[in-house]
């Protein structure tokens, strides 16, 4: 009985395997998938080329190809890196004043330039647009044809001491020379407030921040390109260069000119991202960023394009201006006007050249926009008493040279606008999950069931062409 029943035994040990297929394979997978429809498409349950079988075969076909054109336009999409904005108004307890830079609208002293017979009339040839001529030529002396030295410029400029009468901030009065610092623009020598960026505001209103009364001096005017009389005034960040400021006003002598002003902060995101349609932005907060810019700091986009200009203009005319923080030769007083300035003028307003400079636009910086509005000053009640504390001569001199200025926030709220990926790699998923179980039924699992099936298709045909039993090495795994 034990002997039959041992080679009943081997008998079956030795039985050839039943053949298997790819047929065999596929069957496994349909019945143990998560694929909708796969199941209604094999055998027996179904021909596949019955009518029932082929509509299955369609309906799966299709929706399979509607998956992957879904699946294509996302994965498009998200490589197209595209962005929302977001504008958040956020109230402070206290906010950063900016620098507020001031100029006279003529910046040379013409009582000191008294000294000069021939300046007056030179200056007066400058204003007519004759600054390429060769009228200049006859003027050989070295205050003309010598570089400029920026101790010359200041004694022949309007004297800050002079010019800024009375200053209050906070509603405490402060000495102007002493947080008003010089500095040379392209207008001339200028006073900037809050350079420092040590100031800051906890209310609002005209009367709670920043009040400055000026005496422009227009008897010591000299003639000038811009022919106005009264000051001008930029808005910028303290770490950013005047020149370079994009909120600019003037206010006029005898009115008393408000300024109220808001602060924008603006997010971009850098590469790969777009920040500017199809201009991407300098990250220049991440740790690897270097400044690429020689004579400015920090990095901006009006700091690159104030270098690439400068730059043009000295190789043109071989000297700069002293307006510029370069350590290079000054140009001479006629070469200033005739070459440097016009260059300048030229180029900045010259698309080719902005192109070629290839600026771009960092990715986090502050904005300043400014509602101006004005009143008649001073009012006819305080003539008299104006007219004792400013020492002039009458109302219509104090009318011709003394302005107010007041520049304040109209309310304690700073606006950030901040560009965030409309697509992240979660959102991308989930998009992605929703089309493959809304077309298909499936999960990221069944990925891997298919996956697993073409693991299994390339081994069945491996072990074909080895002579394996390809049944037994698949059900071992």
């Amino acid at each position: 009985m034990d002997e039959k029943r041992a080679h009943t035994v081997t008998s079956d040990a030795h039985r050839a395997s039943p053949a298997y297929g790819l047929k065999d394979l596929w069957i496994e997978f349909s019945q143990t998938t998560g694929l909708h429809a796969v199941d209604k498409i094999k055998l027996p349950s179904c021909n596949p080329f019955s009518v029932r079988g082929l509509v299955w075969i369609l309906a799966l076909c299709s929706t399979t190809g509607f998956l992957v054109y879904n699946l294509v336009t996302e994965i498009g999409t998200y490589y197209s890196y595209p962005t929302v904005t977001k504008i958040t108004p956020q109230i402070k307890h206290s906010i950063t004043f900016p620098a507020v830079t001031i100029c006279n609208r003529c910046t040379f002293n013409n009582t000191r330039l008294d000294v000069y017979p021939e300046m007056e009339n030179y200056f007066f040839n400058i204003s007519q647009g004759m600054a390429g001529k060769d009228s200049f030529s006859h003027l050989t002396s070295e205050v003309f044809q010598g570089p400029l030295s920026i101790e010359w410029l200041k004694n022949m400029s309007m004297e800050g001491s002079e010019m800024l009468f009375k200053c209050v901030f906070g509603g405490d009065i402060f000495n102007c020379m002493t947080d008003f610092k010089p500095i040379f623009t392209y207008e001339g020598l200028c006073h900037t407030f809050n350079f420092n960026a040590n100031k800051s505001v906890f209310m609002p209103g005209d009367e709670a921040n920043l009040i400055v009364t000026f005496n422009i001096n227009q008897n010591d005017y000299t003639f000038i390109r811009n022919r106005a009389a009264g000051i001008k005034i930029l808005l910028h960040h303290p770490d950013v260069n005047p020149d370079a400021s994009s909120t600019v006003v003037t206010a006029a002598p005898g009115f008393s000119t408000y300024v109220a002003i808001q602060k924008f902060q603006y997010h971009y995101q850098p590469s790969p991202y777009m920040a500017f349609d199809d201009t991407a932005c300098l990250d220049t907060n991440s740790p690897d960023f270097v400044n690429p810019l020689k004579n400015y700091s920090p990095y901006t986009y009006d700091h690159c394009f104030m270098e690439c200009i400068h730059m043009t203009a000295f190789k043109l005319c071989g000297c700069v201006g002293p307006y510029v923080p370069v350590d290079g030769l000054l140009c001479s007083l006629v070469k200033l006007d005739s070459c440097y300035n016009p260059a300048v003028r030229s180029l900045s307003k010259n698309g080719t050249f902005v192109k070629e400079c290839r600026c771009l636009s960092e990715c986090v910086f502050d904005r300043y926009t400014a509602q101006v509005s004005s009143s008649s000053f001073p009012a006819d009640k305080w003539e008299s008493s104006l007219l004792n504390d400013t020492r002039a001569r009458d109302r219509e001199s104090m009318t011709s040279n003394f302005l107010q200025l007041k520049v304040f926030y109209d309310k304690m709220m700073v606006t950030s606008i901040t560009q965030q990926p409309q697509y992240t790699v979660a959102s991308l998923f989930s998009n992605v999950g929703g089309q493959m179980g809304l077309c298909l039924g499936a999960s990221i699992l069944t990925v891997a069931e298919i996956a697993e099936l073409l693991v299994f298709i390339i081994i069945f045909l491996l072990d074909k062409c080895r002579g394996i039993k390809a049944r037994n090495r698949i059900s071992s795994w």
